[in-house]
């Protein structure tokens, strides 16, 4: 049987899609009576559509299992019983070398079945993205043509309502810029367009702004998925430097007694670089964040249409980039509230020091933060 972290399976119910689990438990308990989530499930075996699956940070044990340096893979777990996660339930790591075989082993099945395998390559992508923030899985799987259900992606009314004023707004000045409208119908029109743009961008009502773009259909529908994950970004980068920064404050005021000399050295050197690697995280982050907003002002305020296009070239890189980058910080200071959450937040055992601590530092780590100034 498989644990995930410090507690039971309950612990990773969430209502819906974190930027760290897809919890398909809880999902099936509030839609499962809803046509919808039978008829575009998000994988078609039924036991695996009652699982968790989990942006996780490895162990040093579970780095050598997957015999390479990374420090976080998907993780797949599926529940001895939904209905009593209590007893536990079976782990699978996506980037595991018999990762097929032990997946239709656990769920009975055949390799060689078509929605088996249908199920796979589903999960293989999952794993390729940054996280499993709700808003870019929808997104992910509208521009792939992918059908599945609205349940799967439980965003707060508010929270949508935010992300789609947030990004509208951008949305609206381009749009205007891009058909030099200056009027209050034009601007009506624009917003109009802009709403559009952001339901589906490949309208053939958009065409005058992606010729305005001087850009191919390909360039245009890569482009604006970056561009959005980039605006996704931006929106939720407010949240994730104020929950760095009480964890970074935290981290650093931690206690740990009866510490010896030498374990409190080593420790005082891992929350250091826990917080280098916050910092240069943020740093690389907000880097990002003002080449898109550098080169926007630019197409906004001089009509250069050359600087955006720029920009939405390069988007879908950034955006995995950014991804990872706020997906680490998330996943981190997250983390910390859970495990803090009842316990004061400046006292830790040795025990508990030598086995959270590392994992934040590995969880924070990435060979392509070296090559960053």
């Amino acid at each position: 049987m498989a644990k995930d972290g410090y507690g039971k399976l309950s612990l990773l119910k969430r209502g819906g899609s974190t930027s760290r689990v897809i919890d398909l438990v809880s999902i099936r308990e509030r839609h499962g009576d809803e046509p919808a989530w039978a008829e575009h499930p998000m994988f078609r075996n039924a036991r695996l559509n009652r699982a968790f699956v989990v942006k996780h940070t490895l162990r040093a044990w579970e780095r050598e299992e997957l015999g390479g340096s990374r420090t976080s893979a998907t993780k797949v777990l599926v529940p001895i019983s939904d209905r009593d996660l209590d007893m536990g339930g079976h782990s699978i790591f996506v980037e595991h070398p018999r990762f097929e075989a032990q997946l239709a082993q656990h769920l009975g099945v055949s390799p060689g079945e078509t929605a088996f395998a249908s199920d796979v390559a589903r999960l293989r992508s999952l794993a390729l993205l940054p996280s499993f923030d709700p808003y870019l899985l929808h997104e992910y799987f509208r521009r792939n043509g992918e059908i599945v259900a609205p349940c799967y992606f439980a965003i707060s009314d508010d929270e949508l309502r935010q992300i789609t004023e947030f990004v509208a707004s951008q949305i609206d000045l381009l749009v205007r810029k891009a058909m030099g409208t200056a009027s209050i119908d034009s601007l009506d029109k624009s917003r109009r367009l802009a709403k559009v743009l952001f339901e589906d961008e490949g309208s053939p009502q958009l065409a005058v702004l992606r010729d305005a773009l001087r850009m191919t259909a390909q360039e245009y529908r890569e482009g604006v998925f970056g561009w959005k994950g980039t605006l996704y970004y931006s929106w939720r980068a407010g949240e994730c430097y104020a929950d760095l920064a009480t964890f970074i404050k935290e981290i650093k005021a931690v206690r740990i007694p009866g510490l010896a000399s030498a374990d409190r050295a080593e420790l005082h050197g891992v929350i250091e670089s826990i917080t280098q690697l916050s910092a240069r995280r943020w740093a690389r982050l907000k880097s990002r964040l003002g080449e898109y907003n550098d080169e926007f002002t630019r197409f906004v305020e001089r009509g250069d249409p050359a600087a955006l296009k720029a920009f939405m070239a390069r988007a879908p890189r950034l955006f995995v980039e950014m991804g990872e980058d706020i997906g680490r910080i998330q996943h981190v200071s997250s983390y910390w509230r859970f495990w803090t959450r009842g316990r004061r937040h400046n006292v830790m055992t040795a025990v508990e020091a030598f086995d959270l601590l590392p994992d934040f530092e590995a969880a924070l780590m990435v060979t392509d933060l070296e090559t960053e100034a």
